[in-house]
């Protein structure tokens, strides 16, 4: 029985040792745990020695080793005694995120919690915060704030910088380059939205005159334009003589309500003894008279004034539409031929 049991107790906990014994891919060895261990000691013996960049070294070697949220606190505490406030902010407040997430199995980092949070509270108002927004940013592309480059990751979220002014620039192949100055106040929470244009001299040039060969048969060659690009279906002049025809319209169709309470006016009164006439009507009579007039007359000028450029914009896209003038050379017994064909 005895040799059953603990026959039943090694099969159980064979799955576990062995489990034990596999090294995970993202757990440091014990060598590398003891060395992060020792960079810590060291840089926390320098920090308490005044030597705050040795300190910044020795931390910054050990976070290279194993993360650790104390490692990270001691870090914000070294930059923020050389006056990097804006980046010993960034690290106590990754300090404190990261000990927050890592209290809820190891309780011992709450109060690594607590004081790198409160540290990173006591900077907040000698450094300004800054989100930078991008419309859609595209492969390639560079955001600089202050002369650093920006992660694509820190893209959308608040970045601390130090109170004064900061230019913010944008560069991406095949876009515009974007640039704009801010001025940031201590304490103070700023954004700004960076909207990627497409540049314009890199645009395709229709209607390109170069010439490009294709064999038309054995003994022939064709030479013709490369094709233009196509025509936009809609041109701003017929979209302006829309919209002054409609306008036009609807300015006419006002006046003619005006004008119908005009008419209405006029019957109320023409019925009446012109000395029992109601004065006030007879000037809203006026009145709607007037502005029919100059509804109906404004109204007509917009529309005839629409009707033209809608014309003009049409005849604009039919001559875009005609066929590209081609070359054709070709040879015979009587030596080379050449020929013309398309519109001018």
């Amino acid at each position: 029985m005895r040799l059953l049991r603990l026959t039943l107790m090694a099969a159980t906990f064979a799955p576990l040792t062995a489990a034990a014994q596999t090294p995970h891919a993202d757990a440091p060895t014990l060598s590398v745990e003891a060395r992060a261990q020792d960079l810590y000691v060291s840089g926390r013996d320098r920090f308490r020695a005044a030597d705050f960049p040795g300190a910044i070294e020795d931390f910054r070697r050990s976070l290279d080793l194993v993360d650790s949220p104390n490692t990270r606190m001691y870090l914000g505490r070294a930059l923020r005694r050389l006056g990097r406030l804006p980046e010993a902010f960034a690290t106590l407040d990754r300090a404190a995120s990261d000990a927050d997430r890592r209290a809820v199995t190891e309780p011992r980092y709450a109060a690594t919690r607590e004081s790198a949070r409160a540290e990173a509270g006591e900077l907040r108002g000698d450094i300004a915060l800054l989100t930078i927004h991008v419309a859609g940013l595209p492969p390639g592309a560079a955001v600089r704030a202050a002369g650093s480059e920006v992660p694509a990751t820190a893209i959308g979220y608040p970045m601390p910088f130090a109170p004064g002014e900061v230019v913010v620039e944008f560069d991406a192949p095949g876009y515009a380059p974007a640039r704009q100055i801010l001025i940031l106040t201590a304490g103070g929470d700023a954004a700004v939205e960076l909207t990627p244009r497409v540049d314009a001299s890199l645009a395709a040039t229709p209607g390109s005159a170069r010439l490009r060969p294709t064999q038309a048969d054995g003994t022939a060659l064709r030479l013709r334009p490369t094709d233009p690009a196509p025509a936009r279906p809609w041109a701003t002049t017929r979209v302006l003589g829309v919209t002054a025809l409609s306008a036009g319209v609807a300015t006419v169709i006002t006046g003619v309500v005006f004008g119908a309470l005009a008419w209405s006016d006029y019957e109320t009164l023409s019925a009446q003894e012109a000395g029992s006439r109601d004065p006030a009507r007879t000037v809203r009579g006026e009145f709607h008279r007037d502005l029919a007039n100059v509804l109906i007359a404004s109204g007509s000028v917009l529309g005839v004034t629409g009707l033209v450029l809608f014309w003009l914009g049409s005849r604009a896209s039919t001559d875009a539409q005609r066929p590209p003038l081609q070359v054709d050379v070709g040879f015979n017994a009587a030596g080379p031929t050449f020929g013309l064909r398309g519109t001018l």
